[in-house]
């Protein structure tokens, strides 16, 4: 059934978030057709601007990109990260479980995601100081790629330190470092320090606030 004019003017002015863009390009993915990714990319490039304005933008002429992203599309590699470069984004690989991967040197991976969510700038038009300190300190949760919630990412303004609060069983002390990837595409690794049995601080000294962090990968020891 087509799409009504005011629900793809919604949707268009709604992807034009880069947060609620990906997350609408990772539903697509996960339904597991081809032709839905193609389309839901479609709909992110409208909200981008349009097949000229990544046209122009790219390599691409504007009917091949009309012919890409439809139905029946089957883009190479190099023309889909190019579209997706284009508008901001690139692709990524990462493990379908929460399991831990083992690697050679006898440590393992956990990859966390923000739950994004939860991050929502407010309606108003202008937003006072007070309200944009408090929405960057605002805990937003933390779950396995499984959906099994592990905690609270946060950020201490006394210590201007970025901060994985567990709010379940969760192994601290075996945490030996992180790496931080933002939304904006910088990947930041750290060691971390604990405090106390719940509480690891991720990163110090550099304003990066949950808001702007994408996913977190744990170093545990075995």
């Amino acid at each position: 059934m087509a799409k009504s004019k005011s629900y793809q003017s919604n949707l268009s002015e709604a992807l034009k978030d880069p947060i609620e863009a990906v997350e609408y390009l990772n539903a697509a993915l996960e339904d597991g057709e081809p032709e839905v990714f193609l389309l839901a990319l479609r709909d992110v490039v409208d909200s981008y601007g349009g097949m000229g304005k990544l046209a122009a933008s790219t390599s691409l002429n504007r009917e091949n990109l009309y012919r890409m992203l439809s139905t029946k599309g089957n883009p190479e590699f190099f023309s889909l990260s190019t579209v997706l470069d284009a508008i901001g984004f690139r692709l990524a690989v990462e493990l379908k479980t929460a399991a831990r991967s083992k690697t050679k040197s006898g440590v393992a991976k956990l990859v966390l995601h923000v739950n994004t969510a939860q991050v929502k700038e407010p309606g108003a038009k202008y937003g006072l100081a007070a309200d944009s300190k408090s929405r960057a300190k605002s805990p937003i949760s933390l779950s396995t790629s499984d959906g099994n919630e592990v905690g609270t990412l946060e950020f201490d303004f006394n210590k201007s330190a970025l901060i994985f609060q567990v709010t379940r069983d969760f192994p601290v002390k075996r945490v030996q470092d992180a790496e931080i990837q933002t939304r904006d595409g910088k990947i930041l690794s750290r060691e971390v320090s604990v405090e106390g049995e719940t509480r690891l601080v991720l990163l110090r000294k550099k304003k990066i606030f949950p808001k702007d962090v994408s996913q977190i990968t744990l170093t545990m020891a075995e």
